[in-house]
C-alpha cells in the first residue's frame, strides 16, 4: 500500500468514527452541514457513494489487496498493523502461509512478533480451522425455515421437516438437514432447482445440495416411517437411544408424541433433545421461556458509547416493539476503545434518561452501566458512582488470557460487590472465533446464588454466553437468568430471539427469567434487592 493509500485509509477510519456519532441521516445532510464535520476529501467520497453507491478508491484498494489477507483478518489477534507487517515484510498473504511460518518459528523473527504471539497465532488458526465449516445458527435459521416451507408448498406434503442440529437449534450448525417422505426423484424438478443447486448425485437415501453457501442434506424415508426417522435424526445419539430402548423395535408411528408416550416419557421439544436438561425438567413444555414472554430489553448500548443509535431513538424502538422497559448500559471508562463513559459523561446520560422517562411513561428506562471487571476483580467505577444507578451489569472485556483459578476469582470478587446486579457474558467467548476463558462454572453460579446476582445469557449470536449447558445447575441453585440482546443498534434488539432459543435448550422457564417479569415486579425486585445489598 502506497503512502497516499495509507493516508486515505486513515481518513476513512477517522470519518467512520465521526459518522457513527452523527444523529442526522448522513446522505440527507447539506454541504454546509458536512463541511462542519469532515474534510473536503471525505465530502467528495460521500457524494460519490451517494451517486454511484460505491467508492472507486476503495474498490482499487480491495483489488490491490490479496484475497487471503481478508481471510487472515478472521484470525484472532491480527489487526491491520500486524497484517500489513506480515504482508510487506514477510510476504505472507494467506492463512496457510501464516500457519506454516508460525510453526517453523519464523514469525518471532519479525519486529513486533514474539514467541508468545507466535504461539497465540497458531492456537487461533487451529481454532479457526476447526470451525471453518460451521455456521452460526442465527444466520441459517430463517433460510432453513423458508426452504422447508417452500418444499412443503411445492411438493404438497407436510411430511417435510428440519432435523439434526438445526432442528435442535444448536448454537452453531454444520448444515441444513431435512427429513422427508417425498421421493428423491422429485428433487430434480426444474422448479426445485431454482432453490436447490444439486451438488452431488443421490446416494442411497440421502441427497446432498448447496443453498447459497450453506450445505443442505435431505434424508428420504417412507411415509409409515416418517415420524420415527424424524425422531432418530433430530435428537443426539444418547437421547435417541434412551427413548428407543423402550420402543421394542417398532418404527411406524403417527407422531413423535406417540413415540415418547409409548416409551413412558413426556414429549420433549426438539431443542432440548441433548441428553442434558430434559430428564430432570419437571415442568410442562408450556413453562419454557418464549420470546413473547420477554417484557424488557436489558443490556443495551447507544451512541453514548459504541452503539449506532441515539438514546431517544433506541428506547422509542423498544417501546414500539411492545416492551415495557429498557436497561441502558453503555460501557464504563476502562473500555476506552468502545467510547467508555467517564463519570462526567455518565451523569449527562443519566440526566437525559430522566427527561425521557418523563416523556415516555409508563415505559421506563433503567439507569445502568456495563462496568468493566478489572484484572483485580474490582469494578471500573467506585461505589459513589454505582449507587446512582438502578442496576449494574459487570463484564470482562480485557486481558482474557487467564487460567481457571485466576478467572474464577476475578469474577467472584466482582460478583461480591454489593452494587453488582447482573454478571454479563460469563466467559467472554465468541462462537467460531475464540473460546471463552476457563472458569469454574459451579463456583461462579454458587457465588451468584449467595449474592443474589442474576446471570446473563448474552443473546448476541456470536456469544450466547453463559452456555446453556450450565443452566440446569443455575436453576437448581435458584439463580435468575436475564436474556439480554447486548444490542448496539435498534436491529440488534431482536437478538433476544437467539438467547431464548439457547435458553430453552437448558430448560429455562418463564418464572426464572428475570426480564420476563413485568415492569412493576422488576421495580419491586430492584428496590428490595438494592435495599438488602447496598448497605
Amino acid at each position: 500500500m502506497h503512502e497516499k493509500d495509507e493516508r486515505l485509509a486513515g481518513m476513512l477510519s477517522g470519518a467512520a468514527y465521526r459518522i457513527k456519532r452523527i444523529d442526522e441521516p448522513l446522505m440527507q445532510m447539506t454541504n454546509a452541514e458536512l463541511s462542519k464535520e469532515f474534510r473536503p476529501e471525505i465530502i467528495s467520497i460521500l457524494h460519490e457513494l451517494k451517486t454511484r453507491h460505491t467508492v472507486e478508491a476503495l474498490d482499487e484498494l480491495i483489488q490491490l489487496t490479496p484475497a487471503g489477507l481478508f481471510e487472515m483478518m478472521r484470525i484472532k489477534g491480527l489487526g491491520g498493523k500486524k497484517l500489513s507487517v506480515l504482508w510487506k515484510t514477510a510476504g505472507i498473504d494467506n492463512v496457510e502461509m501464516l500457519l506454516k511460518a508460525a510453526k517453523h518459528g519464523e514469525l518471532r523473527k519479525i519486529s513486533g512478533f514474539g514467541r508468545k504471539t507466535e504461539q497465540n497465532i497458531i492456537e487461533s488458526i487451529e481454532n479457526y480451522f476447526s470451525h471453518q465449516h460451521r455456521f452460526h445458527y442465527a444466520f441459517v435459521a430463517d433460510i432453513a425455515d423458508a426452504l422447508v416451507q417452500f418444499l412443503q408448498k411445492t411438493l404438497k406434503t407436510k411430511l417435510i421437516s428440519l432435523c439434526g442440529e438445526i432442528r435442535r437449534q444448536n448454537l452453531t450448525v454444520e448444515s441444513i438437514e431435512i427429513s422427508t417422505a417425498a421421493p428423491a426423484k422429485k428433487f430434480t424438478l426444474p422448479l426445485l432447482r431454482k432453490q436447490l443447486i444439486v451438488d452431488s448425485s443421490n446416494k442411497q437415501e440421502t441427497t446432498a445440495h448447496t443453498l447459497d453457501e450453506f450445505p443442505v442434506v435431505i434424508y428420504h424415508t417412507t411415509t409409515p416411517n416418517y415420524h420415527y426417522d424424524l425422531f432418530c435424526r433430530t435428537g443426539n445419539n444418547e437421547h435417541v437411544k434412551k427413548i428407543l430402548s423402550k420402543c421394542k423395535g417398532k418404527k411406524s408411528f403417527t407422531s413423535e408424541e406417540v413415540i415418547y408416550k409409548q416409551s413412558g416419557y413426556s414429549y420433549v421439544v426438539p431443542e432440548m433433545r441433548e441428553d442434558v436438561a430434559e430428564w430432570t425438567f419437571s415442568k410442562s413444555n408450556d413453562d419454557l421461556i418464549t420470546t413473547g414472554a420477554i417484557k424488557g430489553v436489558v443490556h443495551n448500548h447507544t451512541r453514548w458509547s459504541d452503539g449506532i443509535d441515539g438514546l431517544p431513538e433506541f428506547v422509542a424502538a423498544c417501546k414500539k416493539k411492545g416492551y415495557e422497559y429498557a436497561v441502558i448500559s453503555d460501557h464504563s471508562k476502562n473500555a476506552h476503545y468502545a467510547g467508555g463513559l467517564k463519570e462526567e459523561k455518565l451523569y449527562k446520560q443519566l440526566a437525559q434518561i430522566d427527561e425521557l422517562n418523563n416523556k415516555l411513561k409508563p415505559f421506563k428506562i433503567f439507569k445502568s452501566i456495563e462496568c468493566d471487571i478489572l484484572v483485580s476483580g474490582e469494578l471500573d467505577f467506585n461505589n459513589d458512582v454505582l449507587k446512582q444507578l438502578d442496576l449494574v451489569i459487570v463484564s470482562v472485556h480485557q486481558l482474557l488470557k487467564m487460567d481457571e483459578d485466576r478467572a474464577t476469582k476475578r469474577l467472584i470478587k466482582a460478583i461480591e460487590n454489593p452494587y453488582t446486579t447482573i454478571l454479563g457474558h460469563m466467559t467472554g467467548r465468541q462462537l467460531l472465533i475464540r473460546p471463552g476463558y476457563p472458569v469454574n462454572f459451579r463456583k461462579i453460579i454458587d457465588a451468584c446464588a449467595a449474592n443474589n446476582v442474576i446471570i446473563e445469557i448474552n443473546a448476541n449470536p456470536y456469544r450466547l454466553d453463559m452456555d446453556w449447558t450450565q443452566l440446569p445447575y443455575a436453576l437448581k441453585k435458584k439463580v435468575m437468568i436475564s436474556i439480554n440482546p447486548d444490542a448496539h443498534s435498534i436491529g440488534e434488539i431482536d437478538n433476544i430471539r437467539w438467547g431464548v432459543s439457547a435458553a430453552r435448550k437448558g430448560g429455562l422457564t418463564r418464572d426464572m427469567t428475570w426480564n420476563a417479569m413485568p415492569l412493576k415486579r422488576i421495580e419491586e425486585w430492584l428496590k428490595a434487592r438494592n435495599k438488602s445489598r447496598r448497605r
